[in-house]
């Protein structure tokens, strides 16, 4: 039986958040679209889901968009959700493949880079809030993560994310969990926390075992009382469409359109989902009338 794709959050007496994503058929859906290398799908699953996790204020339905732009091979890897449950993504280099690590493990980190920048903009459907940057510390995408949090939103969180790619290339499992002290949060709770943390082992053989995920929070908070906040389904989105290519090309500089203009027809892809959209020269003399008018 496939299991769906969800958020769920909690928080606990001791005032402690917790949330918990399961991101196999969206990480899945990228594979498949963009024909991803398996440390590819490794690094843009891990990206996807760590956007899932930072856009939780679903009260708000806040959107995040994550860059992670390291010098590694991979080149720049994109993760957006938007609305708080819909996500897409996308990499520079969907095909590259670099040898394994030492323990056989995919390296996500050499893909990646380990120096570079990652930019995070949040935004609400109204108006974007906005953009902050962090260094990237290691290219393994959690580590960046939590750097990022801690300096630039001064929230201390503990993030982990993983992705485990079968030998035919589908993903396995994909998925991964946030912890964050809200104010007022003992340390030795704190304590508590990171010791459970650790029962856990690597979040890829956790999810391949348990992939509903459901049990994660009983253990991070294992001898604590909490609850269930809110969970939500996750799904696959892009945000593209025939209007939004329309608007790009109404934005374009006057010589800009001059220069479509000579050609039989303007051909564009969304970088995200692959959608190819096609604008005929008669239907570009219109647009372009259409807004001089």
């Amino acid at each position: 039986m496939q299991m769906e794709d969800k958020i769920i959050h909690y928080t606990s007496d001791e005032l402690i958040r917790v949330s918990v994503a399961v991101t196999r058929t969206i990480t899945q859906k990228a594979r498949t679209c963009h024909n991803l290398s398996p440390v590819a799908s490794a690094a843009l699953g891990r990206a996807m889901t760590g956007a899932v996790l930072l856009a939780g204020d679903y009260k708000n339905h806040e959107g995040v968009s994550l860059k992670f732009n390291g010098d590694g091979p991979l080149g720049a890897v994109h993760a957006d959700c938007f609305d708080s449950h819909y996500v897409r993504g996308y990499v520079d280099h969907p095909q590259l493949d670099i040898p394994l690590k030492a323990n056989g493990k995919l390296d996500v980190s050499g893909a990646v880079g380990q120096h570079g920048q990652l930019s995070v903009t949040r935004f609400t459907p109204e108006k974007m809030t906005y953009t902050s940057q962090a260094e990237l510390v290691s290219g393994e995408i959690a580590e960046d993560l939590a750097y990022y949090l801690l300096t630039s939103e001064q929230v201390p969180s503990t993030i982990s994310l993983g992705v485990l790619v079968a030998r035919d290339y589908s993903i396995a499992a994909s998925g991964g969990f946030l912890v964050q002290a809200l104010p007022g949060a003992r340390d030795e709770d704190l304590a508590r926390v990171e010791a459970n943390i650790t029962c856990i082992g690597p979040i890829t053989s956790y999810l391949s075992g348990h992939p509903d995920g459901e049990e994660l929070a009983g253990i991070i908070l294992s001898g604590m009382h909490y609850k269930e906040l809110y969970r939500q389904p996750l799904s696959w989105r892009c945000t593209c469409s025939r209007d939004r290519i329309k608007n790009v090309l109404m934005s374009l500089r006057p010589a800009d359109k001059e220069e479509l203009l000579n050609d039989p027809q303007v051909e564009m892809t969304c970088q995200y989902c692959g959608a190819r959209y096609v604008i005929s020269h008669d239907e570009l003399v219109a647009l372009f009338e259409q807004k001089e008018t």
